[in-house]
């Protein structure tokens, strides 16, 4: 009975066993590498910075469809390897047959993860994150690799690696057969040794070691090399050529430094001739003024010297005359025996009014005194001269103006015109004033000024009659007129 029992134990073991080795050799085999001699020729790139300074892809490729994915956790993947695309465009199949709808293109130079394998055909994730779809890739175009997941964007992507080189800045590094620390050591660079890189992996790049091997560096290893802008042969003779014009550039610049000496004694030889000049100009100037120079008083004609004026004088009367403001009209000559002086004489007439007595005024000139009713008749002489001094810039209304400076002598005679009263009253005294003139056009011109007719006399205050004996005093009296008038230059 043991017997039959062990045989049955062997019987099964051994179907188990032919079972296993079935299975295992009906499995598929895993799909091959496609050559990849010329796919390593297409991948070939322009110059790029470093990857952590990489800008990232924005244009579009017009020619492909595109699908970005998202970078992969280095090399740990399901299978230990990523593809690589090295056709223009590889088709993605949404199942493992030809005939099954595409999907999209994936662009010549892109990395993609896997993640299954069937036959011939690779399973592969891609699309954008929040968007992301499976296909099937078939082993014909593409290539494994251990470079990290990639897609190409535009056409200058795919030729990323072309001329980038990197120099080895530590003592020795290591070049291994995989990026990773546990990778076989092919060989050892030494620094400042230089390689072209054609890919990389996220902390190593993907050096050439030959024109069929490639090799894989630590980046902290390494950095990016830039190619000198000149060789060393150059950089020697732009040195020889410095050092041979170098005693020229000395003998140049001693000569300049005595040429710059002299010109400042030029400059200061022509400033000196520059002194005299102005001294020479203007002693020519003196000579000729004084050629030219006419004298202060010329009578040699009257013709444009004389002019006649006629005009009013509003004459104001101090309150002690008892007299109100009259306005008197005359006549007069000035004559200009140069062009600051002028001589001038005039006459004024008017009759004046008798102010009422009051609290303020209640004088009379002691001349007139006695007469019940009184009418004054005024004759007012002034003689003086006037000196121009110009128009005074800066003062409204006078800047445009020719402004004067007067100054004579004034009388004036005061006559009652009762009947059988033959008395009058006289006055004398200093007339100052100031005024302007403007001529209009030809040879008429107005005048305008206000003169100050200054004299003493002895005035009676009428206020007091029939009470008291009449009071007589001296008084200074100012009195303030205003002229408006016209002249005419012969």
């Amino acid at each position: 009975m043991k017997l039959q029992c062990l045989f049955v134990v062997a019987s099964l073991a051994c179907l188990l066993s032919f079972a296993s080795q079935s299975a295992l050799a009906q499995q598929p085999p895993a799909p091959q590498p496609a050559d990849t001699t010329q796919a390593a020729d297409t991948t070939q790139t322009a110059p790029l910075p470093a990857p952590e300074q990489q800008p990232a892809q924005e244009q579009e490729d017009q020619s492909s469809r595109q699908f970005l994915l998202p970078p992969a956790d280095g090399l740990v993947t399901a299978h230990g390897y990523n593809l690589k695309v090295t056709v223009r465009m590889a088709p993605v199949y949404d199942d493992s047959t030809l005939v099954s709808n595409i999907s999209g293109y994936i662009p010549r130079g892109s990395v993609v993860g896997v993640l299954d394998v069937l036959d011939n055909w690779y399973r592969i994730e891609y699309g954008e994150e929040g968007d992301r779809k499976t296909g099937w890739l078939i082993s014909y175009g593409v290539e494994r690799t251990h470079e990290m997941e990639h897609i190409v964007t535009s056409r200058d992507d795919q030729n990323r690696w072309e001329g980038l080189r990197v120099v080895v800045k530590a003592g020795e590094t290591p070049v291994r057969s995989f990026p990773s620390s546990a990778g076989e050591v092919l060989v050892k660079a030494y620094r400042n040794e230089i390689f072209n890189v054609s890919g990389a992996s996220e902390n190593y790049y993907m050096v050439q070691l030959s024109n069929a091997v490639n090799g894989w560096v630590w980046r902290g290893d390494v950095e990016v090399y830039e190619e000198p802008k000149y060789t060393k042969e150059q950089v020697q003779q732009m040195y020889d050529t410095v050092r041979k014009h170098k005693q020229r550039i000395d003998d140049l610049q001693s000569l300049i430094y005595d040429l710059e000496q002299r010109g400042a004694r030029v400059d200061s030889n022509i400033e000196l001739l520059a002194i005299l000049d102005e001294r020479m100009k203007a002693e020519q100037a003196r000579m000729a003024a004084m050629v030219d120079r006419k004298p202060f008083f010329q009578f040699d004609s009257l013709k444009h010297r004389l002019s006649l004026q006629a005009g009013f004088l509003r004459q104001g009367f101090a309150a002690d005359l008892g007299l109100d403001v009259t306005m008197l009209t005359g006549f007069g000559l000035r004559y200009r025996p140069s062009e600051k002086l002028a001589f001038e004489f005039g006459r004024f007439g008017g009759n004046p009014a008798m102010l009422t007595p009051g609290d303020s005024s209640g004088g009379l000139p002691t001349g007139l005194n006695g007469l019940d009713s009184l009418s004054v008749s005024a004759k007012f002489w002034q003689i003086g001269a006037r000196w121009m001094i110009g128009a005074l810039g800066g003062v409204p209304l006078l800047g445009g103006m020719n402004n004067y400076l007067y100054g004579g002598l004034g009388f004036l005679t005061l006559t009652p015109r009762t009947a059988s009263y033959t008395g009058s009253q006289s006055l004398w005294g200093p007339v100052l004033g100031w005024g302007f003139t403007r001529e209009m056009f030809g040879s008429l011109s107005i005048d305008m000024g206000l003169r100050v007719f200054l004299s003493q006399t002895e005035v009676t205050d009428v206020r007091f009659s029939g009470a008291q004996l009449l009071q007589t005093k001296s008084v200074f009296l100012n009195n303030v007129g205003l002229n408006l008038g016209a002249s005419w230059r012969f």
